[in-house]
């Protein structure tokens, strides 16, 4: 399992960013932690990532923020909506 890392721009412009990786756990059972992590070029350490949300999931989980992703992208409605309530 070791080595398998995946990371990810989400979002970068030019002086906050934005990032995602997902990497292979041993609990739960063939899970995956998911780390948000962003960086700032003008922060006291610009090289410096600071966590900003961490999660082990399983399967289950991967599935369903994958279909949360895949419902989000394939909205023809492009009309920005208010997420209370629908967290």
């Amino acid at each position: 399992m070791a080595n398998a890392n995946t990371r990810t721009t989400l979002f970068d412009n030019g002086d906050f960013s934005l990032y995602a990786s997902l990497y292979p756990v041993v609990s739960p059972k063939d899970g995956h932690a998911l780390t948000i992590t962003s960086r700032r070029q003008e922060s006291r350490n610009p090289n410096e990532e600071q966590v900003k949300f961490f999660a082990c999931l399983d399967r289950q989980g991967l599935e369903g923020l994958l279909e949360l992703i895949n419902l989000s992208l394939s909205r023809t409605d492009v009309t920005p909506t208010s997420r209370k309530g629908n967290i």
